[in-house]
């Protein structure tokens, strides 16, 4: 035990003994005091006080009382000095610490901001840590912040929306942003604050829900991450491997060419029977070299006049640069003529817009395989999320003929997701029909069933 500790208690076991010895005293020396009032009277008189007395004291009580005055006031005049260094004490470190936080702070550039240190932003900042990166932690809750000073770690409590709190924290020498609180409105605000304090900075976002990804976008977020969705998909790849499943390998919309010439795969996703000769034009291909029917039946060399149903998928010969030279003919893209005048369902139909856009992009910029099942995945989030929405707006109003809508949403939706289970496969220039039928054609056409009811 260090002396400050060692001369604290023995100040506390003096202050115990002359409050004992006090209350004692005047139980013995006065008659009819009780142990509170002997007590109260020894306090009052070695903290000067001044209350008075409350009971008629003798001779030898007076007397009693001078020898305490001048045995208890040094000691309280100690004890109230101690107290007083302590909470001065404190104030300072506290002070001081700060001022070196901040200094150390400013010291650093080219580092990451963690907003919000939760379950989330600890995994985050110790991986940062391991990796030897610089980063400062900012968290408005000053308990959760104890923690990561402990680490070492740079850490400054306040609101990260506020532009005073990202300046201290060095937002506009900094390079990336984390933005992994939970709730997708404070992490809006903070993408907006921080893209306008450093319009250079690279913005990931925490999202909780995808149908308001879009906005998170516009307010400056370069990329949007779902912990949930990984943890689910981490979660299958663990039960696939169990079950001794191999995933298939990513495969690109074109394969690596081979003395100039690589494959490609048309699946036919429209109602409509496609010819295998139509099928080789669409892909600018040489030779159809498999078909595989929707049942699993196969066709090695098939000739021209086959026809592949909904479902069926041809293998393709093609010429090395075609490979990468893939473009979706009919271009999704928004048109006043899709406004049905429900403003509700009009901005959530933007957003579908918006997404396949974004989609088309990839594909046509030959973004990989990652980028794309991304954005394909994502606007198939939003799809589900939107269609759950208008049905529900269809139960409230009592539209009579729901069932039929509904039995079209989960048509699309079947036929979604048996893409999305193998897009990886599916060649792009295929994808403009069903995206025209999945999104276009049912805004034109099955939507509009329902929007001169509903405006009723």
């Amino acid at each position: 035990m260090t002396s400050q500790p060692r001369q604290h208690i023995q100040l506390l076991i003096a202050i115990f003994i002359v409050l004992a010895a006090g209350t004692m005293g005047y139980m013995f020396l006065e008659t009819g005091w009780s142990l509170l009032d002997a007590l109260y009277m020894t306090v009052i008189t070695i903290t000067t006080i001044g209350f008075g007395e409350i009971h008629e004291l003798s001779t030898a009580g007076r007397i009693f009382t001078i020898g305490l005055i001048f045995t208890g006031l040094g000691l309280a005049a100690v004890f109230a000095t101690q107290v007083a260094k302590v909470i001065v004490q404190a104030g300072a470190r506290n002070l001081y610490e700060k001022r070196k936080m901040k200094d150390r702070i400013n010291k650093v550039s080219s580092h990451t901001l963690v907003c919000g240190y939760g379950k989330i932003g600890r995994a985050i900042c110790l991986k940062l840590f391991e990796l030897g990166l610089d980063f400062v932690v900012v968290d408005s809750k000053e308990e959760q912040l104890g923690e990561a000073r402990q680490r070492g770690y740079l850490a400054l409590c306040g609101d990260a929306a506020v532009d005073g709190v990202l300046l201290s924290a060095g937002i506009r020498k900094a390079e990336y942003i984390v933005l992994c609180i939970n709730d997708d409105a404070a992490n809006i605000n903070i993408s907006l604050a921080a893209r306008e304090l450093n319009p250079d900075i690279y913005i990931v976002a925490r999202g909780s829900d995808p149908a308001i990804e879009y906005r998170m976008l516009r307010a400056g977020a370069n990329t949007v991450v779902y912990p949930l969705a990984l943890g689910g998909e981490q979660i299958a790849h663990i039960l696939a491997r169990q079950a001794g499943v191999t995933e298939s390998p990513a495969v690109e919309n074109g394969h690596n060419a081979v003395m100039g010439h690589g494959l490609k795969i048309f699946r036919n996703l429209g109602d409509a029977p496609v010819s295998v000769k139509d099928a080789l034009q669409q892909t600018a291909g040489i030779a159809a070299i498999a078909l595989k029917r929707i049942d699993g039946a196969e066709t090695e060399n098939p000739s021209n006049e086959l026809l592949l149903a909904h479902g069926d998928s041809l293998l393709v010969l093609v010429r090395s640069d075609e490979c990468s030279d893939c473009h979706l003919a009919n271009a999704i893209r928004w048109s006043d003529k899709l406004l049905l005048g429900i403003p509700s369902i009009d901005s959530e139909h933007r957003v579908l817009v918006k997404y396949a856009e974004d989609f088309q992009k990839a594909i046509n910029e030959n973004a990989g395989h990652e980028a794309i099942a991304r954005l394909f995945d994502r606007l198939l989030e939003y799809t589900t999320s939107h269609f759950a929405r208008e049905e529900a707006l269809m139960q409230k109003r009592e539209y009579p003929h729901m069932e039929e809508h509904v039995n079209e949403h989960r048509r699309i939706t079947r036929e979604v997701m048996e893409l999305n289970r193998d897009k990886r496969y599916v060649f792009p220039a295929s994808v403009d029909s069903f995206l025209e039928d999945w999104i276009i054609n049912h805004i034109n056409q099955t939507d509009r069933q329902y929007v001169e009811y509903l405006k009723k």
